[in-house]
């Protein structure tokens, strides 16, 4: 197949997924360019060495107050933000120049402002397969803060000029979200084929826009996450960005119902971060007495070490729509705690490869505590854990799902199976 690739995406889990989908699918001889923006991070997307050619396209997203004012203005009459002109227009350009090859499929990936890519509104010619990674959760959910929350009544009298101040800017914050909802819906059907990596994130997106996807697990990469079977130290690892929906502080809250003789540091491993919750995080652990080490940006193969050195993967995520990390735990032979919600409910069974519990920070300390003073447990789960990754969850299982999916779609007449013919085959036939 001849495939572009399409993603607008930050570092971290849904970005390691891609690069596996790229290379996979090259070592499988199809051939692939990628389009992405100049504001996408792709420190963990190095992909030059398996595609023909990566496009970067020029993208500003960042207004000054004024723009922003204006567009208060624009969306009382429900008018596009200059934020989504922006990437509509980036999105045109794109198409345009994917438009120019000749392509079977085009692979769009989500994007790191808005989730719901744009990009298939523009592309034609091609059928068009969406892998996204969840919906556009601030619009549909407390995440943190509900959007629609009820406001308290406004005690002010009616005449002053705060009461109008409030008014007007409830009006526009709704009408903001409004728009982009809108567009959202448009952006959603304007592709033959979405992708999901739960039957959870198929459930939010059966919720969020009134339709579904089709599950197409994500695997990881025994060759960047090996066993290395080194002496376990007693720290507990978390990880996940710096931002409160991953939950770092409760992690630190379940740590700190640990008895202090017996407390392990808590390292946690991020990429983006909020710095005003980060200052909060350093606050509370010292408050708690719990030694927190967050560490931003960290090289692989320090992470590979913190691994396999660690003694338990402490999840905290809030309806984590899949979370690469409790997999990459096991494969490194870590077991792992994790809050038993979303879809890591789809890859850690409880008592074999991990334990799950539920919010309470006294219950996730309890596993916490299983796990560090009972040997055998540890043994067991981190045994397990190698067997689950390697016979579910490995890298080829993930490469077959989303080349069938592309190949389902993509240049049919090219690619029609006889019946006894297998998908690799008919490649190796037709010579890709």
């Amino acid at each position: 197949m001849r495939i572009a690739v399409w993603h607008n995406l930050p570092s971290g889990g849904a970005s390691r997924a891609l690069h596996q989908h790229i290379k996979g699918l090259a070592e499988r001889g199809h051939y692939i360019e990628v389009w992405t923006s100049s504001l996408a991070d792709s420190r963990f997307l190095d992909v030059d060495q398996y595609v023909a050619k990566t496009h970067i396209v020029p993208l500003k997203i960042a207004t000054r107050v004024r723009i922003d004012r204006i567009d208060d203005v624009r969306s009382v009459a429900f008018q596009n933000s200059t934020r989504i002109n922006r990437m509509l227009a980036f999105c045109k350009e794109c198409a345009q120049q994917i438009g120019e090859g000749d392509f079977d499929v085009l692979f769009a990936n989500s994007c790191h402002y808005f989730n719901m890519p744009f990009i298939g509104r523009f592309i034609n010619k091609i059928p068009k397969l969406l892998y996204l990674q969840e919906p556009n959760r601030s619009l549909y959910e407390a995440y943190p803060n509900l959007l629609w929350r009820g406001l308290a009544a406004w005690s002010e009298n009616w005449a002053s000029l705060s009461y109008y101040e409030r008014v007007w800017q409830d009006m526009v914050t709704t009408h903001r979200a409004r728009v982009l909802v809108r567009e959202e819906f448009t952006n959603y059907r304007s592709y033959d084929k979405v992708l999901v990596n739960s039957y959870f994130s198929n459930e939010s997106l059966l919720r969020a826009y009134g339709g579904g996807g089709e599950v197409c697990y994500l695997g990881v990469d025994l060759d960047l996450f090996p066993f290395l079977d080194l002496p376990r130290e007693p720290f507990v690892m978390g990880l996940g960005s710096f931002h409160q929906p991953k939950q770092p502080d409760l992690a630190i809250k379940a740590l700190a119902q640990i008895p202090e003789s017996i407390r392990p540091r808590l390292v946690w491993v991020g990429n983006i971060g909020n710095k005003e919750y980060m200052a909060t995080l350093m606050t509370l652990s010292s408050q708690l007495n719990v030694a927190f080490e967050p560490r931003q940006y960290v090289p692989h193969q320090e992470l590979i070490e913190l691994l396999n050195t660690a003694s338990c993967l402490l999840y905290t995520s809030a309806l984590e729509p899949f979370g690469f990390a409790p997999l990459e735990a096991n494969a490194c032979g870590l077991p792992v705690v994790a809050v038993g919600e979303g879809g890591v409910r789809e890859t850690v069974r409880d008592g074999y490869n991990g334990l799950l519990t539920g919010r309470n920070p006294v219950d996730i300390a309890n596993a916490v505590q299983r796990i560090l003073e009972d040997p055998v447990l540890f043994q067991t789960l981190s045994a397990n854990g190698r067997h689950v990754v390697r016979e579910r969850w490995g890298i080829e299982h993930a490469v077959d799902r989303i080349e069938e999916a592309l190949l389902s779609m993509a240049a049919p007449k090219r690619y029609v199976s006889d019946g006894h013919t297998s998908t690799k085959q008919l490649l190796n036939k037709e010579n890709r």
